[in-house]
This record gives structure tokens, C-alpha cells and sequence, in this order.
């Protein structure tokens, strides 16, 4: 995987474009044109036109915005849809290698999808600095989050009150409750995440 000369951070990758075409194929099944959707997020047109061809990265938050204002899971967005159909070898699930950059320092990479859950199953990682959300617009979704921090120290802001989550330490929390993820040190945040839908 390439890394940006800039920053040091993987490219974008073929995963920052099918969620771009997921989100558009999602948006017009809506019946909403880009500028509508664009009004209702809070964001340009320019940015999410070029966020649909996987030419800009979004915050963490703005996907999930994206997927409330789709009415779709973030499972749906990131192109595994829920299938009910057991795996054909349940030991076996395929690893899928790309990472998904989001503009504010935060990346995402499915670990595996076994085409049935209604579960993201990610190895998240916080460059320093990093937040999934702007101090006035913390994020909220469907389901649940759950995570697992590797290495590092993520302060973790759920309705407001703050809480540092260490190396070692796991944590849950509802997805429709006000929270933010953040690195607010200088060292690499490397976390397993799970969020249902």
C-alpha cells in the first residue's frame, strides 16, 4: 500500500472509492441530488462530489451522518450488505486489505467480512492529533461500539464527559449517544473496533 509523501499516511485506496460509489448509488436510490444532501450534511457539494469519486476524504463523522441521512447502515456504505446465508466455510473469512483515510488522521481497515453480520469488525488507528468528530458536532449512529485499544492512549468524549482508554483496556459504548474518539498524544492509537449496525 502507498503512503502519502506528505504525511506518511496510506493513500487513498480503492476502498475511499467504493465507499464514494456507494454513497452516490445510495443517494440516488434516495431520490436526492448532491446538492440536497450536501444542504442537509452541513457540507459543500464540491466536497461531497469529490468524496463520491474518492478524490477527498471525510471525517468519521460525516459517514456516519451520511449513513443516518441515506437511512442506510455503515455496513451498507463500506459494501458488504447483510446476507443471511451462512458462509460456505465459516472457519475461512477473507481478509480485505484496504484502508479507508479519513481527513481528520483517523483510518480504517476491515479486517474480514463474513457476509452475514451485522458488524464492522475494523483495526482502527489515531495519528496524533486525530479525532473522528469536531468538538460541536460529535458523532452518533446505529448500533453499538466496541473497542479494544492495542497501543497507545485514546481519550474517548461520550455526552460530553471524557475518559482516556490505555493499552490494554477495552470499551462499549452506544452509537446514538454524542462521542468522539480522539488522540490527544504523540504517539500512533492502534485499536480493534467493532460496531454493530
Amino acid at each position: 500500500m502507498a503512503a502519502s509523501r506528505r504525511t506518511g499516511r496510506p493513500a487513498p485506496t480503492a476502498m475511499s472509492e467504493s465507499v464514494g460509489d456507494n454513497v452516490r448509488a445510495e443517494r440516488k436510490k434516495a431520490g436526492l441530488s448532491v446538492r440536497e444532501l450536501a444542504r442537509r450534511l452541513g457540507v459543500s457539494a464540491s466536497f461531497l462530489s469529490q468524496f463520491e469519486l474518492g478524490q477527498s476524504q471525510a471525517a468519521v463523522s460525516t459517514l456516519f451522518a451520511i449513513a443516518s441521512e441515506l437511512n442506510v447502515s455503515l455496513d451498507d456504505l463500506l459494501g458488504h450488505s447483510i446476507d443471511k446465508t451462512p458462509p460456505r466455510n465459516p472457519i475461512k473469512s477473507p481478509a480485505v486489505p484496504e484502508y479507508l483515510t479519513f481527513q481528520t488522521g483517523v483510518r480504517w481497515k476491515r479486517l474480514a467480512d463474513l457476509g452475514q453480520d451485522a458488524v464492522d469488525f475494523l483495526l482502527t488507528e489515531y495519528e496524533p492529533g486525530a479525532d473522528s468528530a469536531p468538538a460541536d458536532q460529535p458523532q452518533q449512529h446505529r448500533g453499538n461500539d466496541y473497542g479494544y485499544i492495542l497501543e497507545g492512549t485514546l481519550t474517548v468524549v461520550v455526552k460530553g464527559r471524557k475518559r482516556r482508554v490505555k493499552q490494554g483496556s477495552a470499551i462499549a459504548m452506544r452509537g446514538d449517544e454524542p462521542h468522539r474518539l480522539m488522540n490527544e498524544t504523540d504517539q500512533l492509537v492502534r485499536a480493534i473496533w467493532f460496531v454493530t449496525n
